[in-house]
């Protein structure tokens, strides 16, 4: 026997088995990390109410009485559905599905995609040490499923490229893919160049490759005829409300700027890693080349539309094409101590948010960028290892026969929203989860935050929204909500719907005076003061009978000129401005509110003399809360 070479296999055999031991351990260590950081977005919580609506028979939507998709992600919808179907619990399915599609998408980029070993190893061991890869492993957003489609379509589309494009290959490279869209759709840019790439490279005839395109599409395009029957729409209605808001593309693209600094200052190793990617792919051939071209496309949309409010949040999709690159590429023995130094060193920064992170994680800090660490803001109360047992219980969802009430939030319209019920409709005023609000430009005024495009509710929408009828005072955006209406609430294959269908996505309708909601110039509802309450309001629910439901301001119109000398109202507790016309102009009368009190308020003021003779006082909100009413109004009693 030849020694030499019975020597050569054992050692050979032997490291074998230390480089298996060596990415057991270091997936264990992954899905340590993943569980101690596993945490819940208020924006999940989005997707979560319609899962919770779709498994108790109310049909996939935000609101019970009206169809809209307000998820970007049906794909992963779907599957979260599904696996509380079986837990019976939507947090504990979330959570379960996150971590298991997470812990998978790694060792793919550490086993399957590796070249060899160590370049797997680093490329996992950066992902590990990247604040934005471990923040959206869970979270409850589609991020770890995107991933998966995202490394499983490369791997076989290496797979095809390498190995002369058997069609089943690249059937499965292409239609994973492809599938990614129906888990966020502007990954079509990211993964796009390299889909086409190994069509264009493994084309065969004309036949397959139609046969590929076919098995690939079918999944989208069945989703986009659903949605169009079904929503109204064939694109989700967040598309509707992040793309419509009508902000200046040089803004946005301030922002997004702004976006990626934000990234590197907290998270340096992310953006980093990134162009380590786009660097390794210049080098070498084609197929890295597409996937780098994928990459930076995916980061000139993310720059262009602002970015997001959740810090490396958008980053997490080019991260793992660039750690598909990295760990593909064959290094050195001194290229792969460079990247190793160089990522500890870049880890380094942000360990505590990562491999130290524990229970005690947190970060509520709010810088003037509208940018926050979402995890450090949520994880103390949402976090897998520190939530309530209350906050992880199933929600009851107690069988309703229609709406009951209505809410009114932007900010953490998530949580509001699942702990209210089905029978409550929320008006969500950033427009995700609104179909009418959706299609009306945001307010663009200081302050504004990306991420939270508010608008301005347009007269008479609450009270429309509690009543079930089209009660808006403005003519042209009632007859422009009347089409909306009928797509989203009609009945599901009337005939009067279906056309409405057709009005709304062929441009046939005629919208109101978008500049009007844009520059905030709509006007206040419009009440006579006989149409108020009779009797003093306190401690009711502030869209309870008999309150007046307005949406920013109120005018109130007397039944002839008056000499206020005292006031007596009652308003749902927020801060306001009292106003009475004096010759073609408001003049201040008084403030009211808010109180420590809950619900309405009675307010009371005795003027030192009265005013000058008006036939209209207006009451206006001065502190943004929503949800703002009147219940009754005395003058001079």
């Amino acid at each position: 026997m030849d020694r030499r070479r019975f020597s050569l296999g054992y050692v050979s055999f032997a490291q074998g088995k230390e480089r298996v031991a060596a990415q057991v351990a270091l997936l264990g260590l992954a899905l340590t990390v993943i569980v101690r950081t596993a945490w819940m977005s208020d924006d999940a919580l989005i997707t979560l109410r319609c899962v919770m609506n779709f498994v108790h028979g109310y049909g996939p939507n935000f609101n019970i009485d009206e169809r809209v998709q307000a998820f970007t992600h049906p794909l992963w919808f779907i599957l979260i559905s599904a696996a509380t179907l079986v837990t019976r619990n939507v947090f504990a399915a979330t959570f379960a599905v996150s971590i298991m599609t997470s812990l998978t998408t790694w060792w793919i980029v550490t086993t399957k995609l590796a070249a060899s070993f160590w370049p797997g190893m680093i490329a996992g061991a950066g992902l590990l040490l990247s604040k934005a890869f471990v923040d959206y492993s869970t979270s409850g957003l589609e991020n770890p499923l995107s991933h998966l489609l995202l490394v499983v379509g490369l791997l076989f589309g290496f797979i095809s490229l390498e190995s002369g494009g058997d069609r089943r290959s690249v059937t499965i490279c292409v239609a994973t893919l492809v599938l990614t869209y129906l888990s966020r759709p502007d990954l079509l840019l990211l993964f796009g160049p390299f889909a086409g790439l190994v069509l264009w490279r493994c084309y065969r005839t004309r036949n397959e490759t139609a046969y590929v395109l076919a098995v690939a599409m079918a999944p989208i395009l069945s989703w986009i005829v659903f949605s169009l029957l079904y929503y109204g729409a064939p694109l989700p209605n967040t598309a509707y409300a992040k793309l419509g808001t009508g902000f200046p593309l040089t803004v946005l693209f301030r922002q997004g700027v702004v976006y990626l600094h934000d990234s590197y200052s907290r998270d340096p190793i992310t953006l980093a890693f990134i162009s380590l990617g786009v660097l390794l792919a210049i080098r070498q051939r084609s197929c890295p080349r597409a996937i780098a071209a994928g990459i930076v496309l995916y980061l000139a949309y993310v720059i262009s539309i602002g970015g997001d409010f959740m810090t490396g949040r958008f980053l997490t999709a080019p991260l793992l094409a660039a750690s598909a690159i990295l760990a593909h590429t064959p290094l050195s023995t001194q290229e792969r101590w460079i990247v190793a130094l160089a990522f500890a060193a870049l880890g380094g920064f942000s360990l505590h948010a990562t491999l130290l992170s524990g229970r005690k994680y947190s970060d509520d800090t709010f810088y003037p960028t509208g940018i926050t660490d979402e995890r450090g803001f949520m994880f103390p109360s949402r976090g897998l290892t520190t939530a309530s047992k209350d906050f992880l219980a199933q929600p009851n969802w107690a069988p309703t026969d229609g709406i009951k009430s209505i809410g009114i939030a932007c900010g953490l319209l998530g949580i509001a929203a699942l702990s209210a019920g089905p029978a409550t409709h929320y008006i969500d005023s950033c427009a995700l989860a609104d179909p009418l609000l959706a299609r009306l430009p945001a307010k663009f005024e200081p302050g504004w935050r990306i991420g939270h495009f508010e608008r301005r509710l347009p007269s008479g929408y609450a009270q429309s929204i509690l009543t079930g009828k089209n009660l808006l005072e403005d003519p042209a955006t009632r007859d422009y909500w009347e089409v909306i209406r009928r797509a989203t609430r009609g009945r599901l294959l009337g005939l009067d719907r279906l056309a409405a269908v057709a009005r709304l996505n062929l441009g046939m309708t005629i919208k109101p005076d978008l500049e009007s909601y844009r520059e905030g110039r709509v006007a206040p509802r419009a009440v006579d003061l006989s149409s108020l309450s009779q009797q003093p309001v306190s401690d009711e629910a502030w869209f309870a009978p008999p309150n007046t439901l307005f949406e920013y301001a109120i005018e109130v119109r007397l039944p002839s000129r008056l000499a206020i000398s005292s006031i007596d109202v009652s308003l749902h507790n927020s801060k306001y401005l009292v106003e009475y016309l004096n010759q073609g102009t408001y003049a201040r009368l008084a403030e009211f509110g808010p109180t420590d009190h809950d619900g309405m308020i009675p307010f009371r003021l005795k003027l030192n003399r009265p005013t000058a003779p008006t036939d209209r006082i207006r009451i206006t909100e001065i502190e943004s809360y929503g949800q703002y009413s009147i219940g009754h109004l005395f003058l001079n009693r």
